[in-house]
């Protein structure tokens, strides 16, 4: 099964860990195990007219072995400066180095960091790109035809870094506190609910949003724009809710009605409640996959969430719905419970795609889903398997990078 593994692998910095036949971490490149991440809060400040934005976030840490240097990813990201606090003792970095090959963020100190608690404070600054990865743009059109920016996210696998530095391993699991600032007018949404939301003398809207449970880089979200929405509730008091652009909010609907049920049949079928207060779904205008699992904020392609129900086929629907159920399927088996490297994707990828035709068919009887399957997809398997160059649904993965 797939277990959170949190330290019970070596790690070494930049290098391959020991080889060893019981050994799946071996030859694995990981960030040191000095400095452990817990807590982070993050405050950023976007502009979607400059295409930029600034950071500062002060990460809680437990210092494992005295060090005076910690090592976290950052890729893209302009670090100005760098603070240490621990009980009475502060000390800012003297030095701040970027591995651009290894997207690896090295802070040295003057003075060993004591072990036990403590804070790290980094100041940076970054680019809402046009990549369709870490945090970037994307253009819609509003209800009177003109055209907009918002702002989105995408980490998985290898992006959180782009948005702000991190240990962006699986296992280094932490719990997130994100605030954003945005113009008047413009919406913040990201994992979990709001829980402050302050006006700024100018004008701004200064959002802040409760403590995530406790999660890897790669599921963390934001989006900020201007959004409709339609809402629901299911049985168990869970808010549900469907963001499309501006004045298409009844496009909707049918996305809406397939994750409230999905959510309940979930529920009965893990025997363990939805753990957040509320599941947000959102339609993205440049979106490179097809949706994105992000715990509490799922992010979709707009084919993949939005119908016109008076017009949509059969084939339309059953797409909509399966990449649905699938993406809830994550909630508890990837999110919730996490690989604790990225060799073991195979698992949590093929277990959403076997629960996704589990449960739509449950949602949907008279849909005859597991005959397509059997014609299609388990067709397709064997097709694959049959070539020459059939391999090993497990593979060894050294660098995270290979994962892409």
């Amino acid at each position: 099964p797939i277990t959170d593994h949190v330290g019970l692998f070596p790690t070494f910095p930049l290098t391959m860990a020991t080889p060893s036949a019981m050994d799946k971490a071996a030859g694995r490149v990981l960030l040191p195990p000095s400095v452990e991440p817990k807590k982070y809060v993050i405050d950023l400040v976007p502009n979607l007219e400059t295409f930029k934005f600034t950071g500062t976030e002060t990460v809680e840490v437990d210092v494992v072995s005295a060090t005076t240097t910690v090592q976290l990813h950052a890729k893209e990201l302009y670090v100005s400066a760098a603070t240490f606090k621990a009980g009475d003792m502060s000390s800012e970095a003297v030095e701040i180095s970027m591995h651009l090959k290894d997207t690896v963020l090295t802070l040295t100190f003057p003075d060993e960091l004591p072990v036990g608690a403590g804070e790290l404070t980094i100041i940076f600054e970054g680019e809402i790109n046009n990549q369709m990865a870490g945090f970037y743009r994307s253009q819609y059109v509003d209800a009177a035809g003109e055209k907009k920016w918002m702002g989105s996210t995408q980490f998985e696998a290898l992006d959180a870094r782009r948005a702000f530095p991190c240990w962006d391993e699986p296992a280094r699991k932490a719990t997130f506190v994100l605030t954003l600032t945005v113009p008047a007018g413009i919406e913040a949404l990201s994992n979990m609910p709001e829980s402050e939301h302050v006006v700024l003398k100018t004008g701004q809207n200064k959002v802040t949003f409760m403590e995530t449970p406790k999660m890897s880089t790669y599921l963390l979200v934001w989006c900020i724009g201007e959004f409709d929405s339609v809402a629901a509730l299911t049985k168990g008091g869970v808010m549900c809710k469907v963001y499309t652009p501006p004045g298409r909010g009844a496009s909707g609907k049918f996305a809406l009605d397939v994750a409230v049920r999905t959510l309940e049949l979930y529920d009965d079928f893990f025997m363990v409640p939805y753990p957040l207060p509320k599941l947000d779904m959102i339609a993205i205008m440049d979106f490179a996959m097809g949706a994105m699992e992000n715990w509490g904020l799922v992010t979709y392609r707009e084919v993949d969430l939005l119908i016109d129900e008076a017009k949509a086929t059969s084939v339309q629907r059953q797409r909509v719905g399966s990449v649905i159920t699938h993406e809830l399927a994550h909630q508890w088996f990837g999110n919730l419970v996490t690989m604790a490297w990225w060799d073991d994707l195979w698992l949590n990828e093929g277990f959403a795609s076997w629960a996704q035709t589990y449960s739509l068919d449950g949602l949907f009887p008279d849909w005859g889903l597991w005959t397509q399957f059997i014609g299609d997809d388990q067709a397709a398997a064997l097709r694959l398997d049959a070539l020459k160059t059939s391999h090993p649904i497990q593979v060894p993965i050294g660098r995270a990078q290979e994962v892409e």
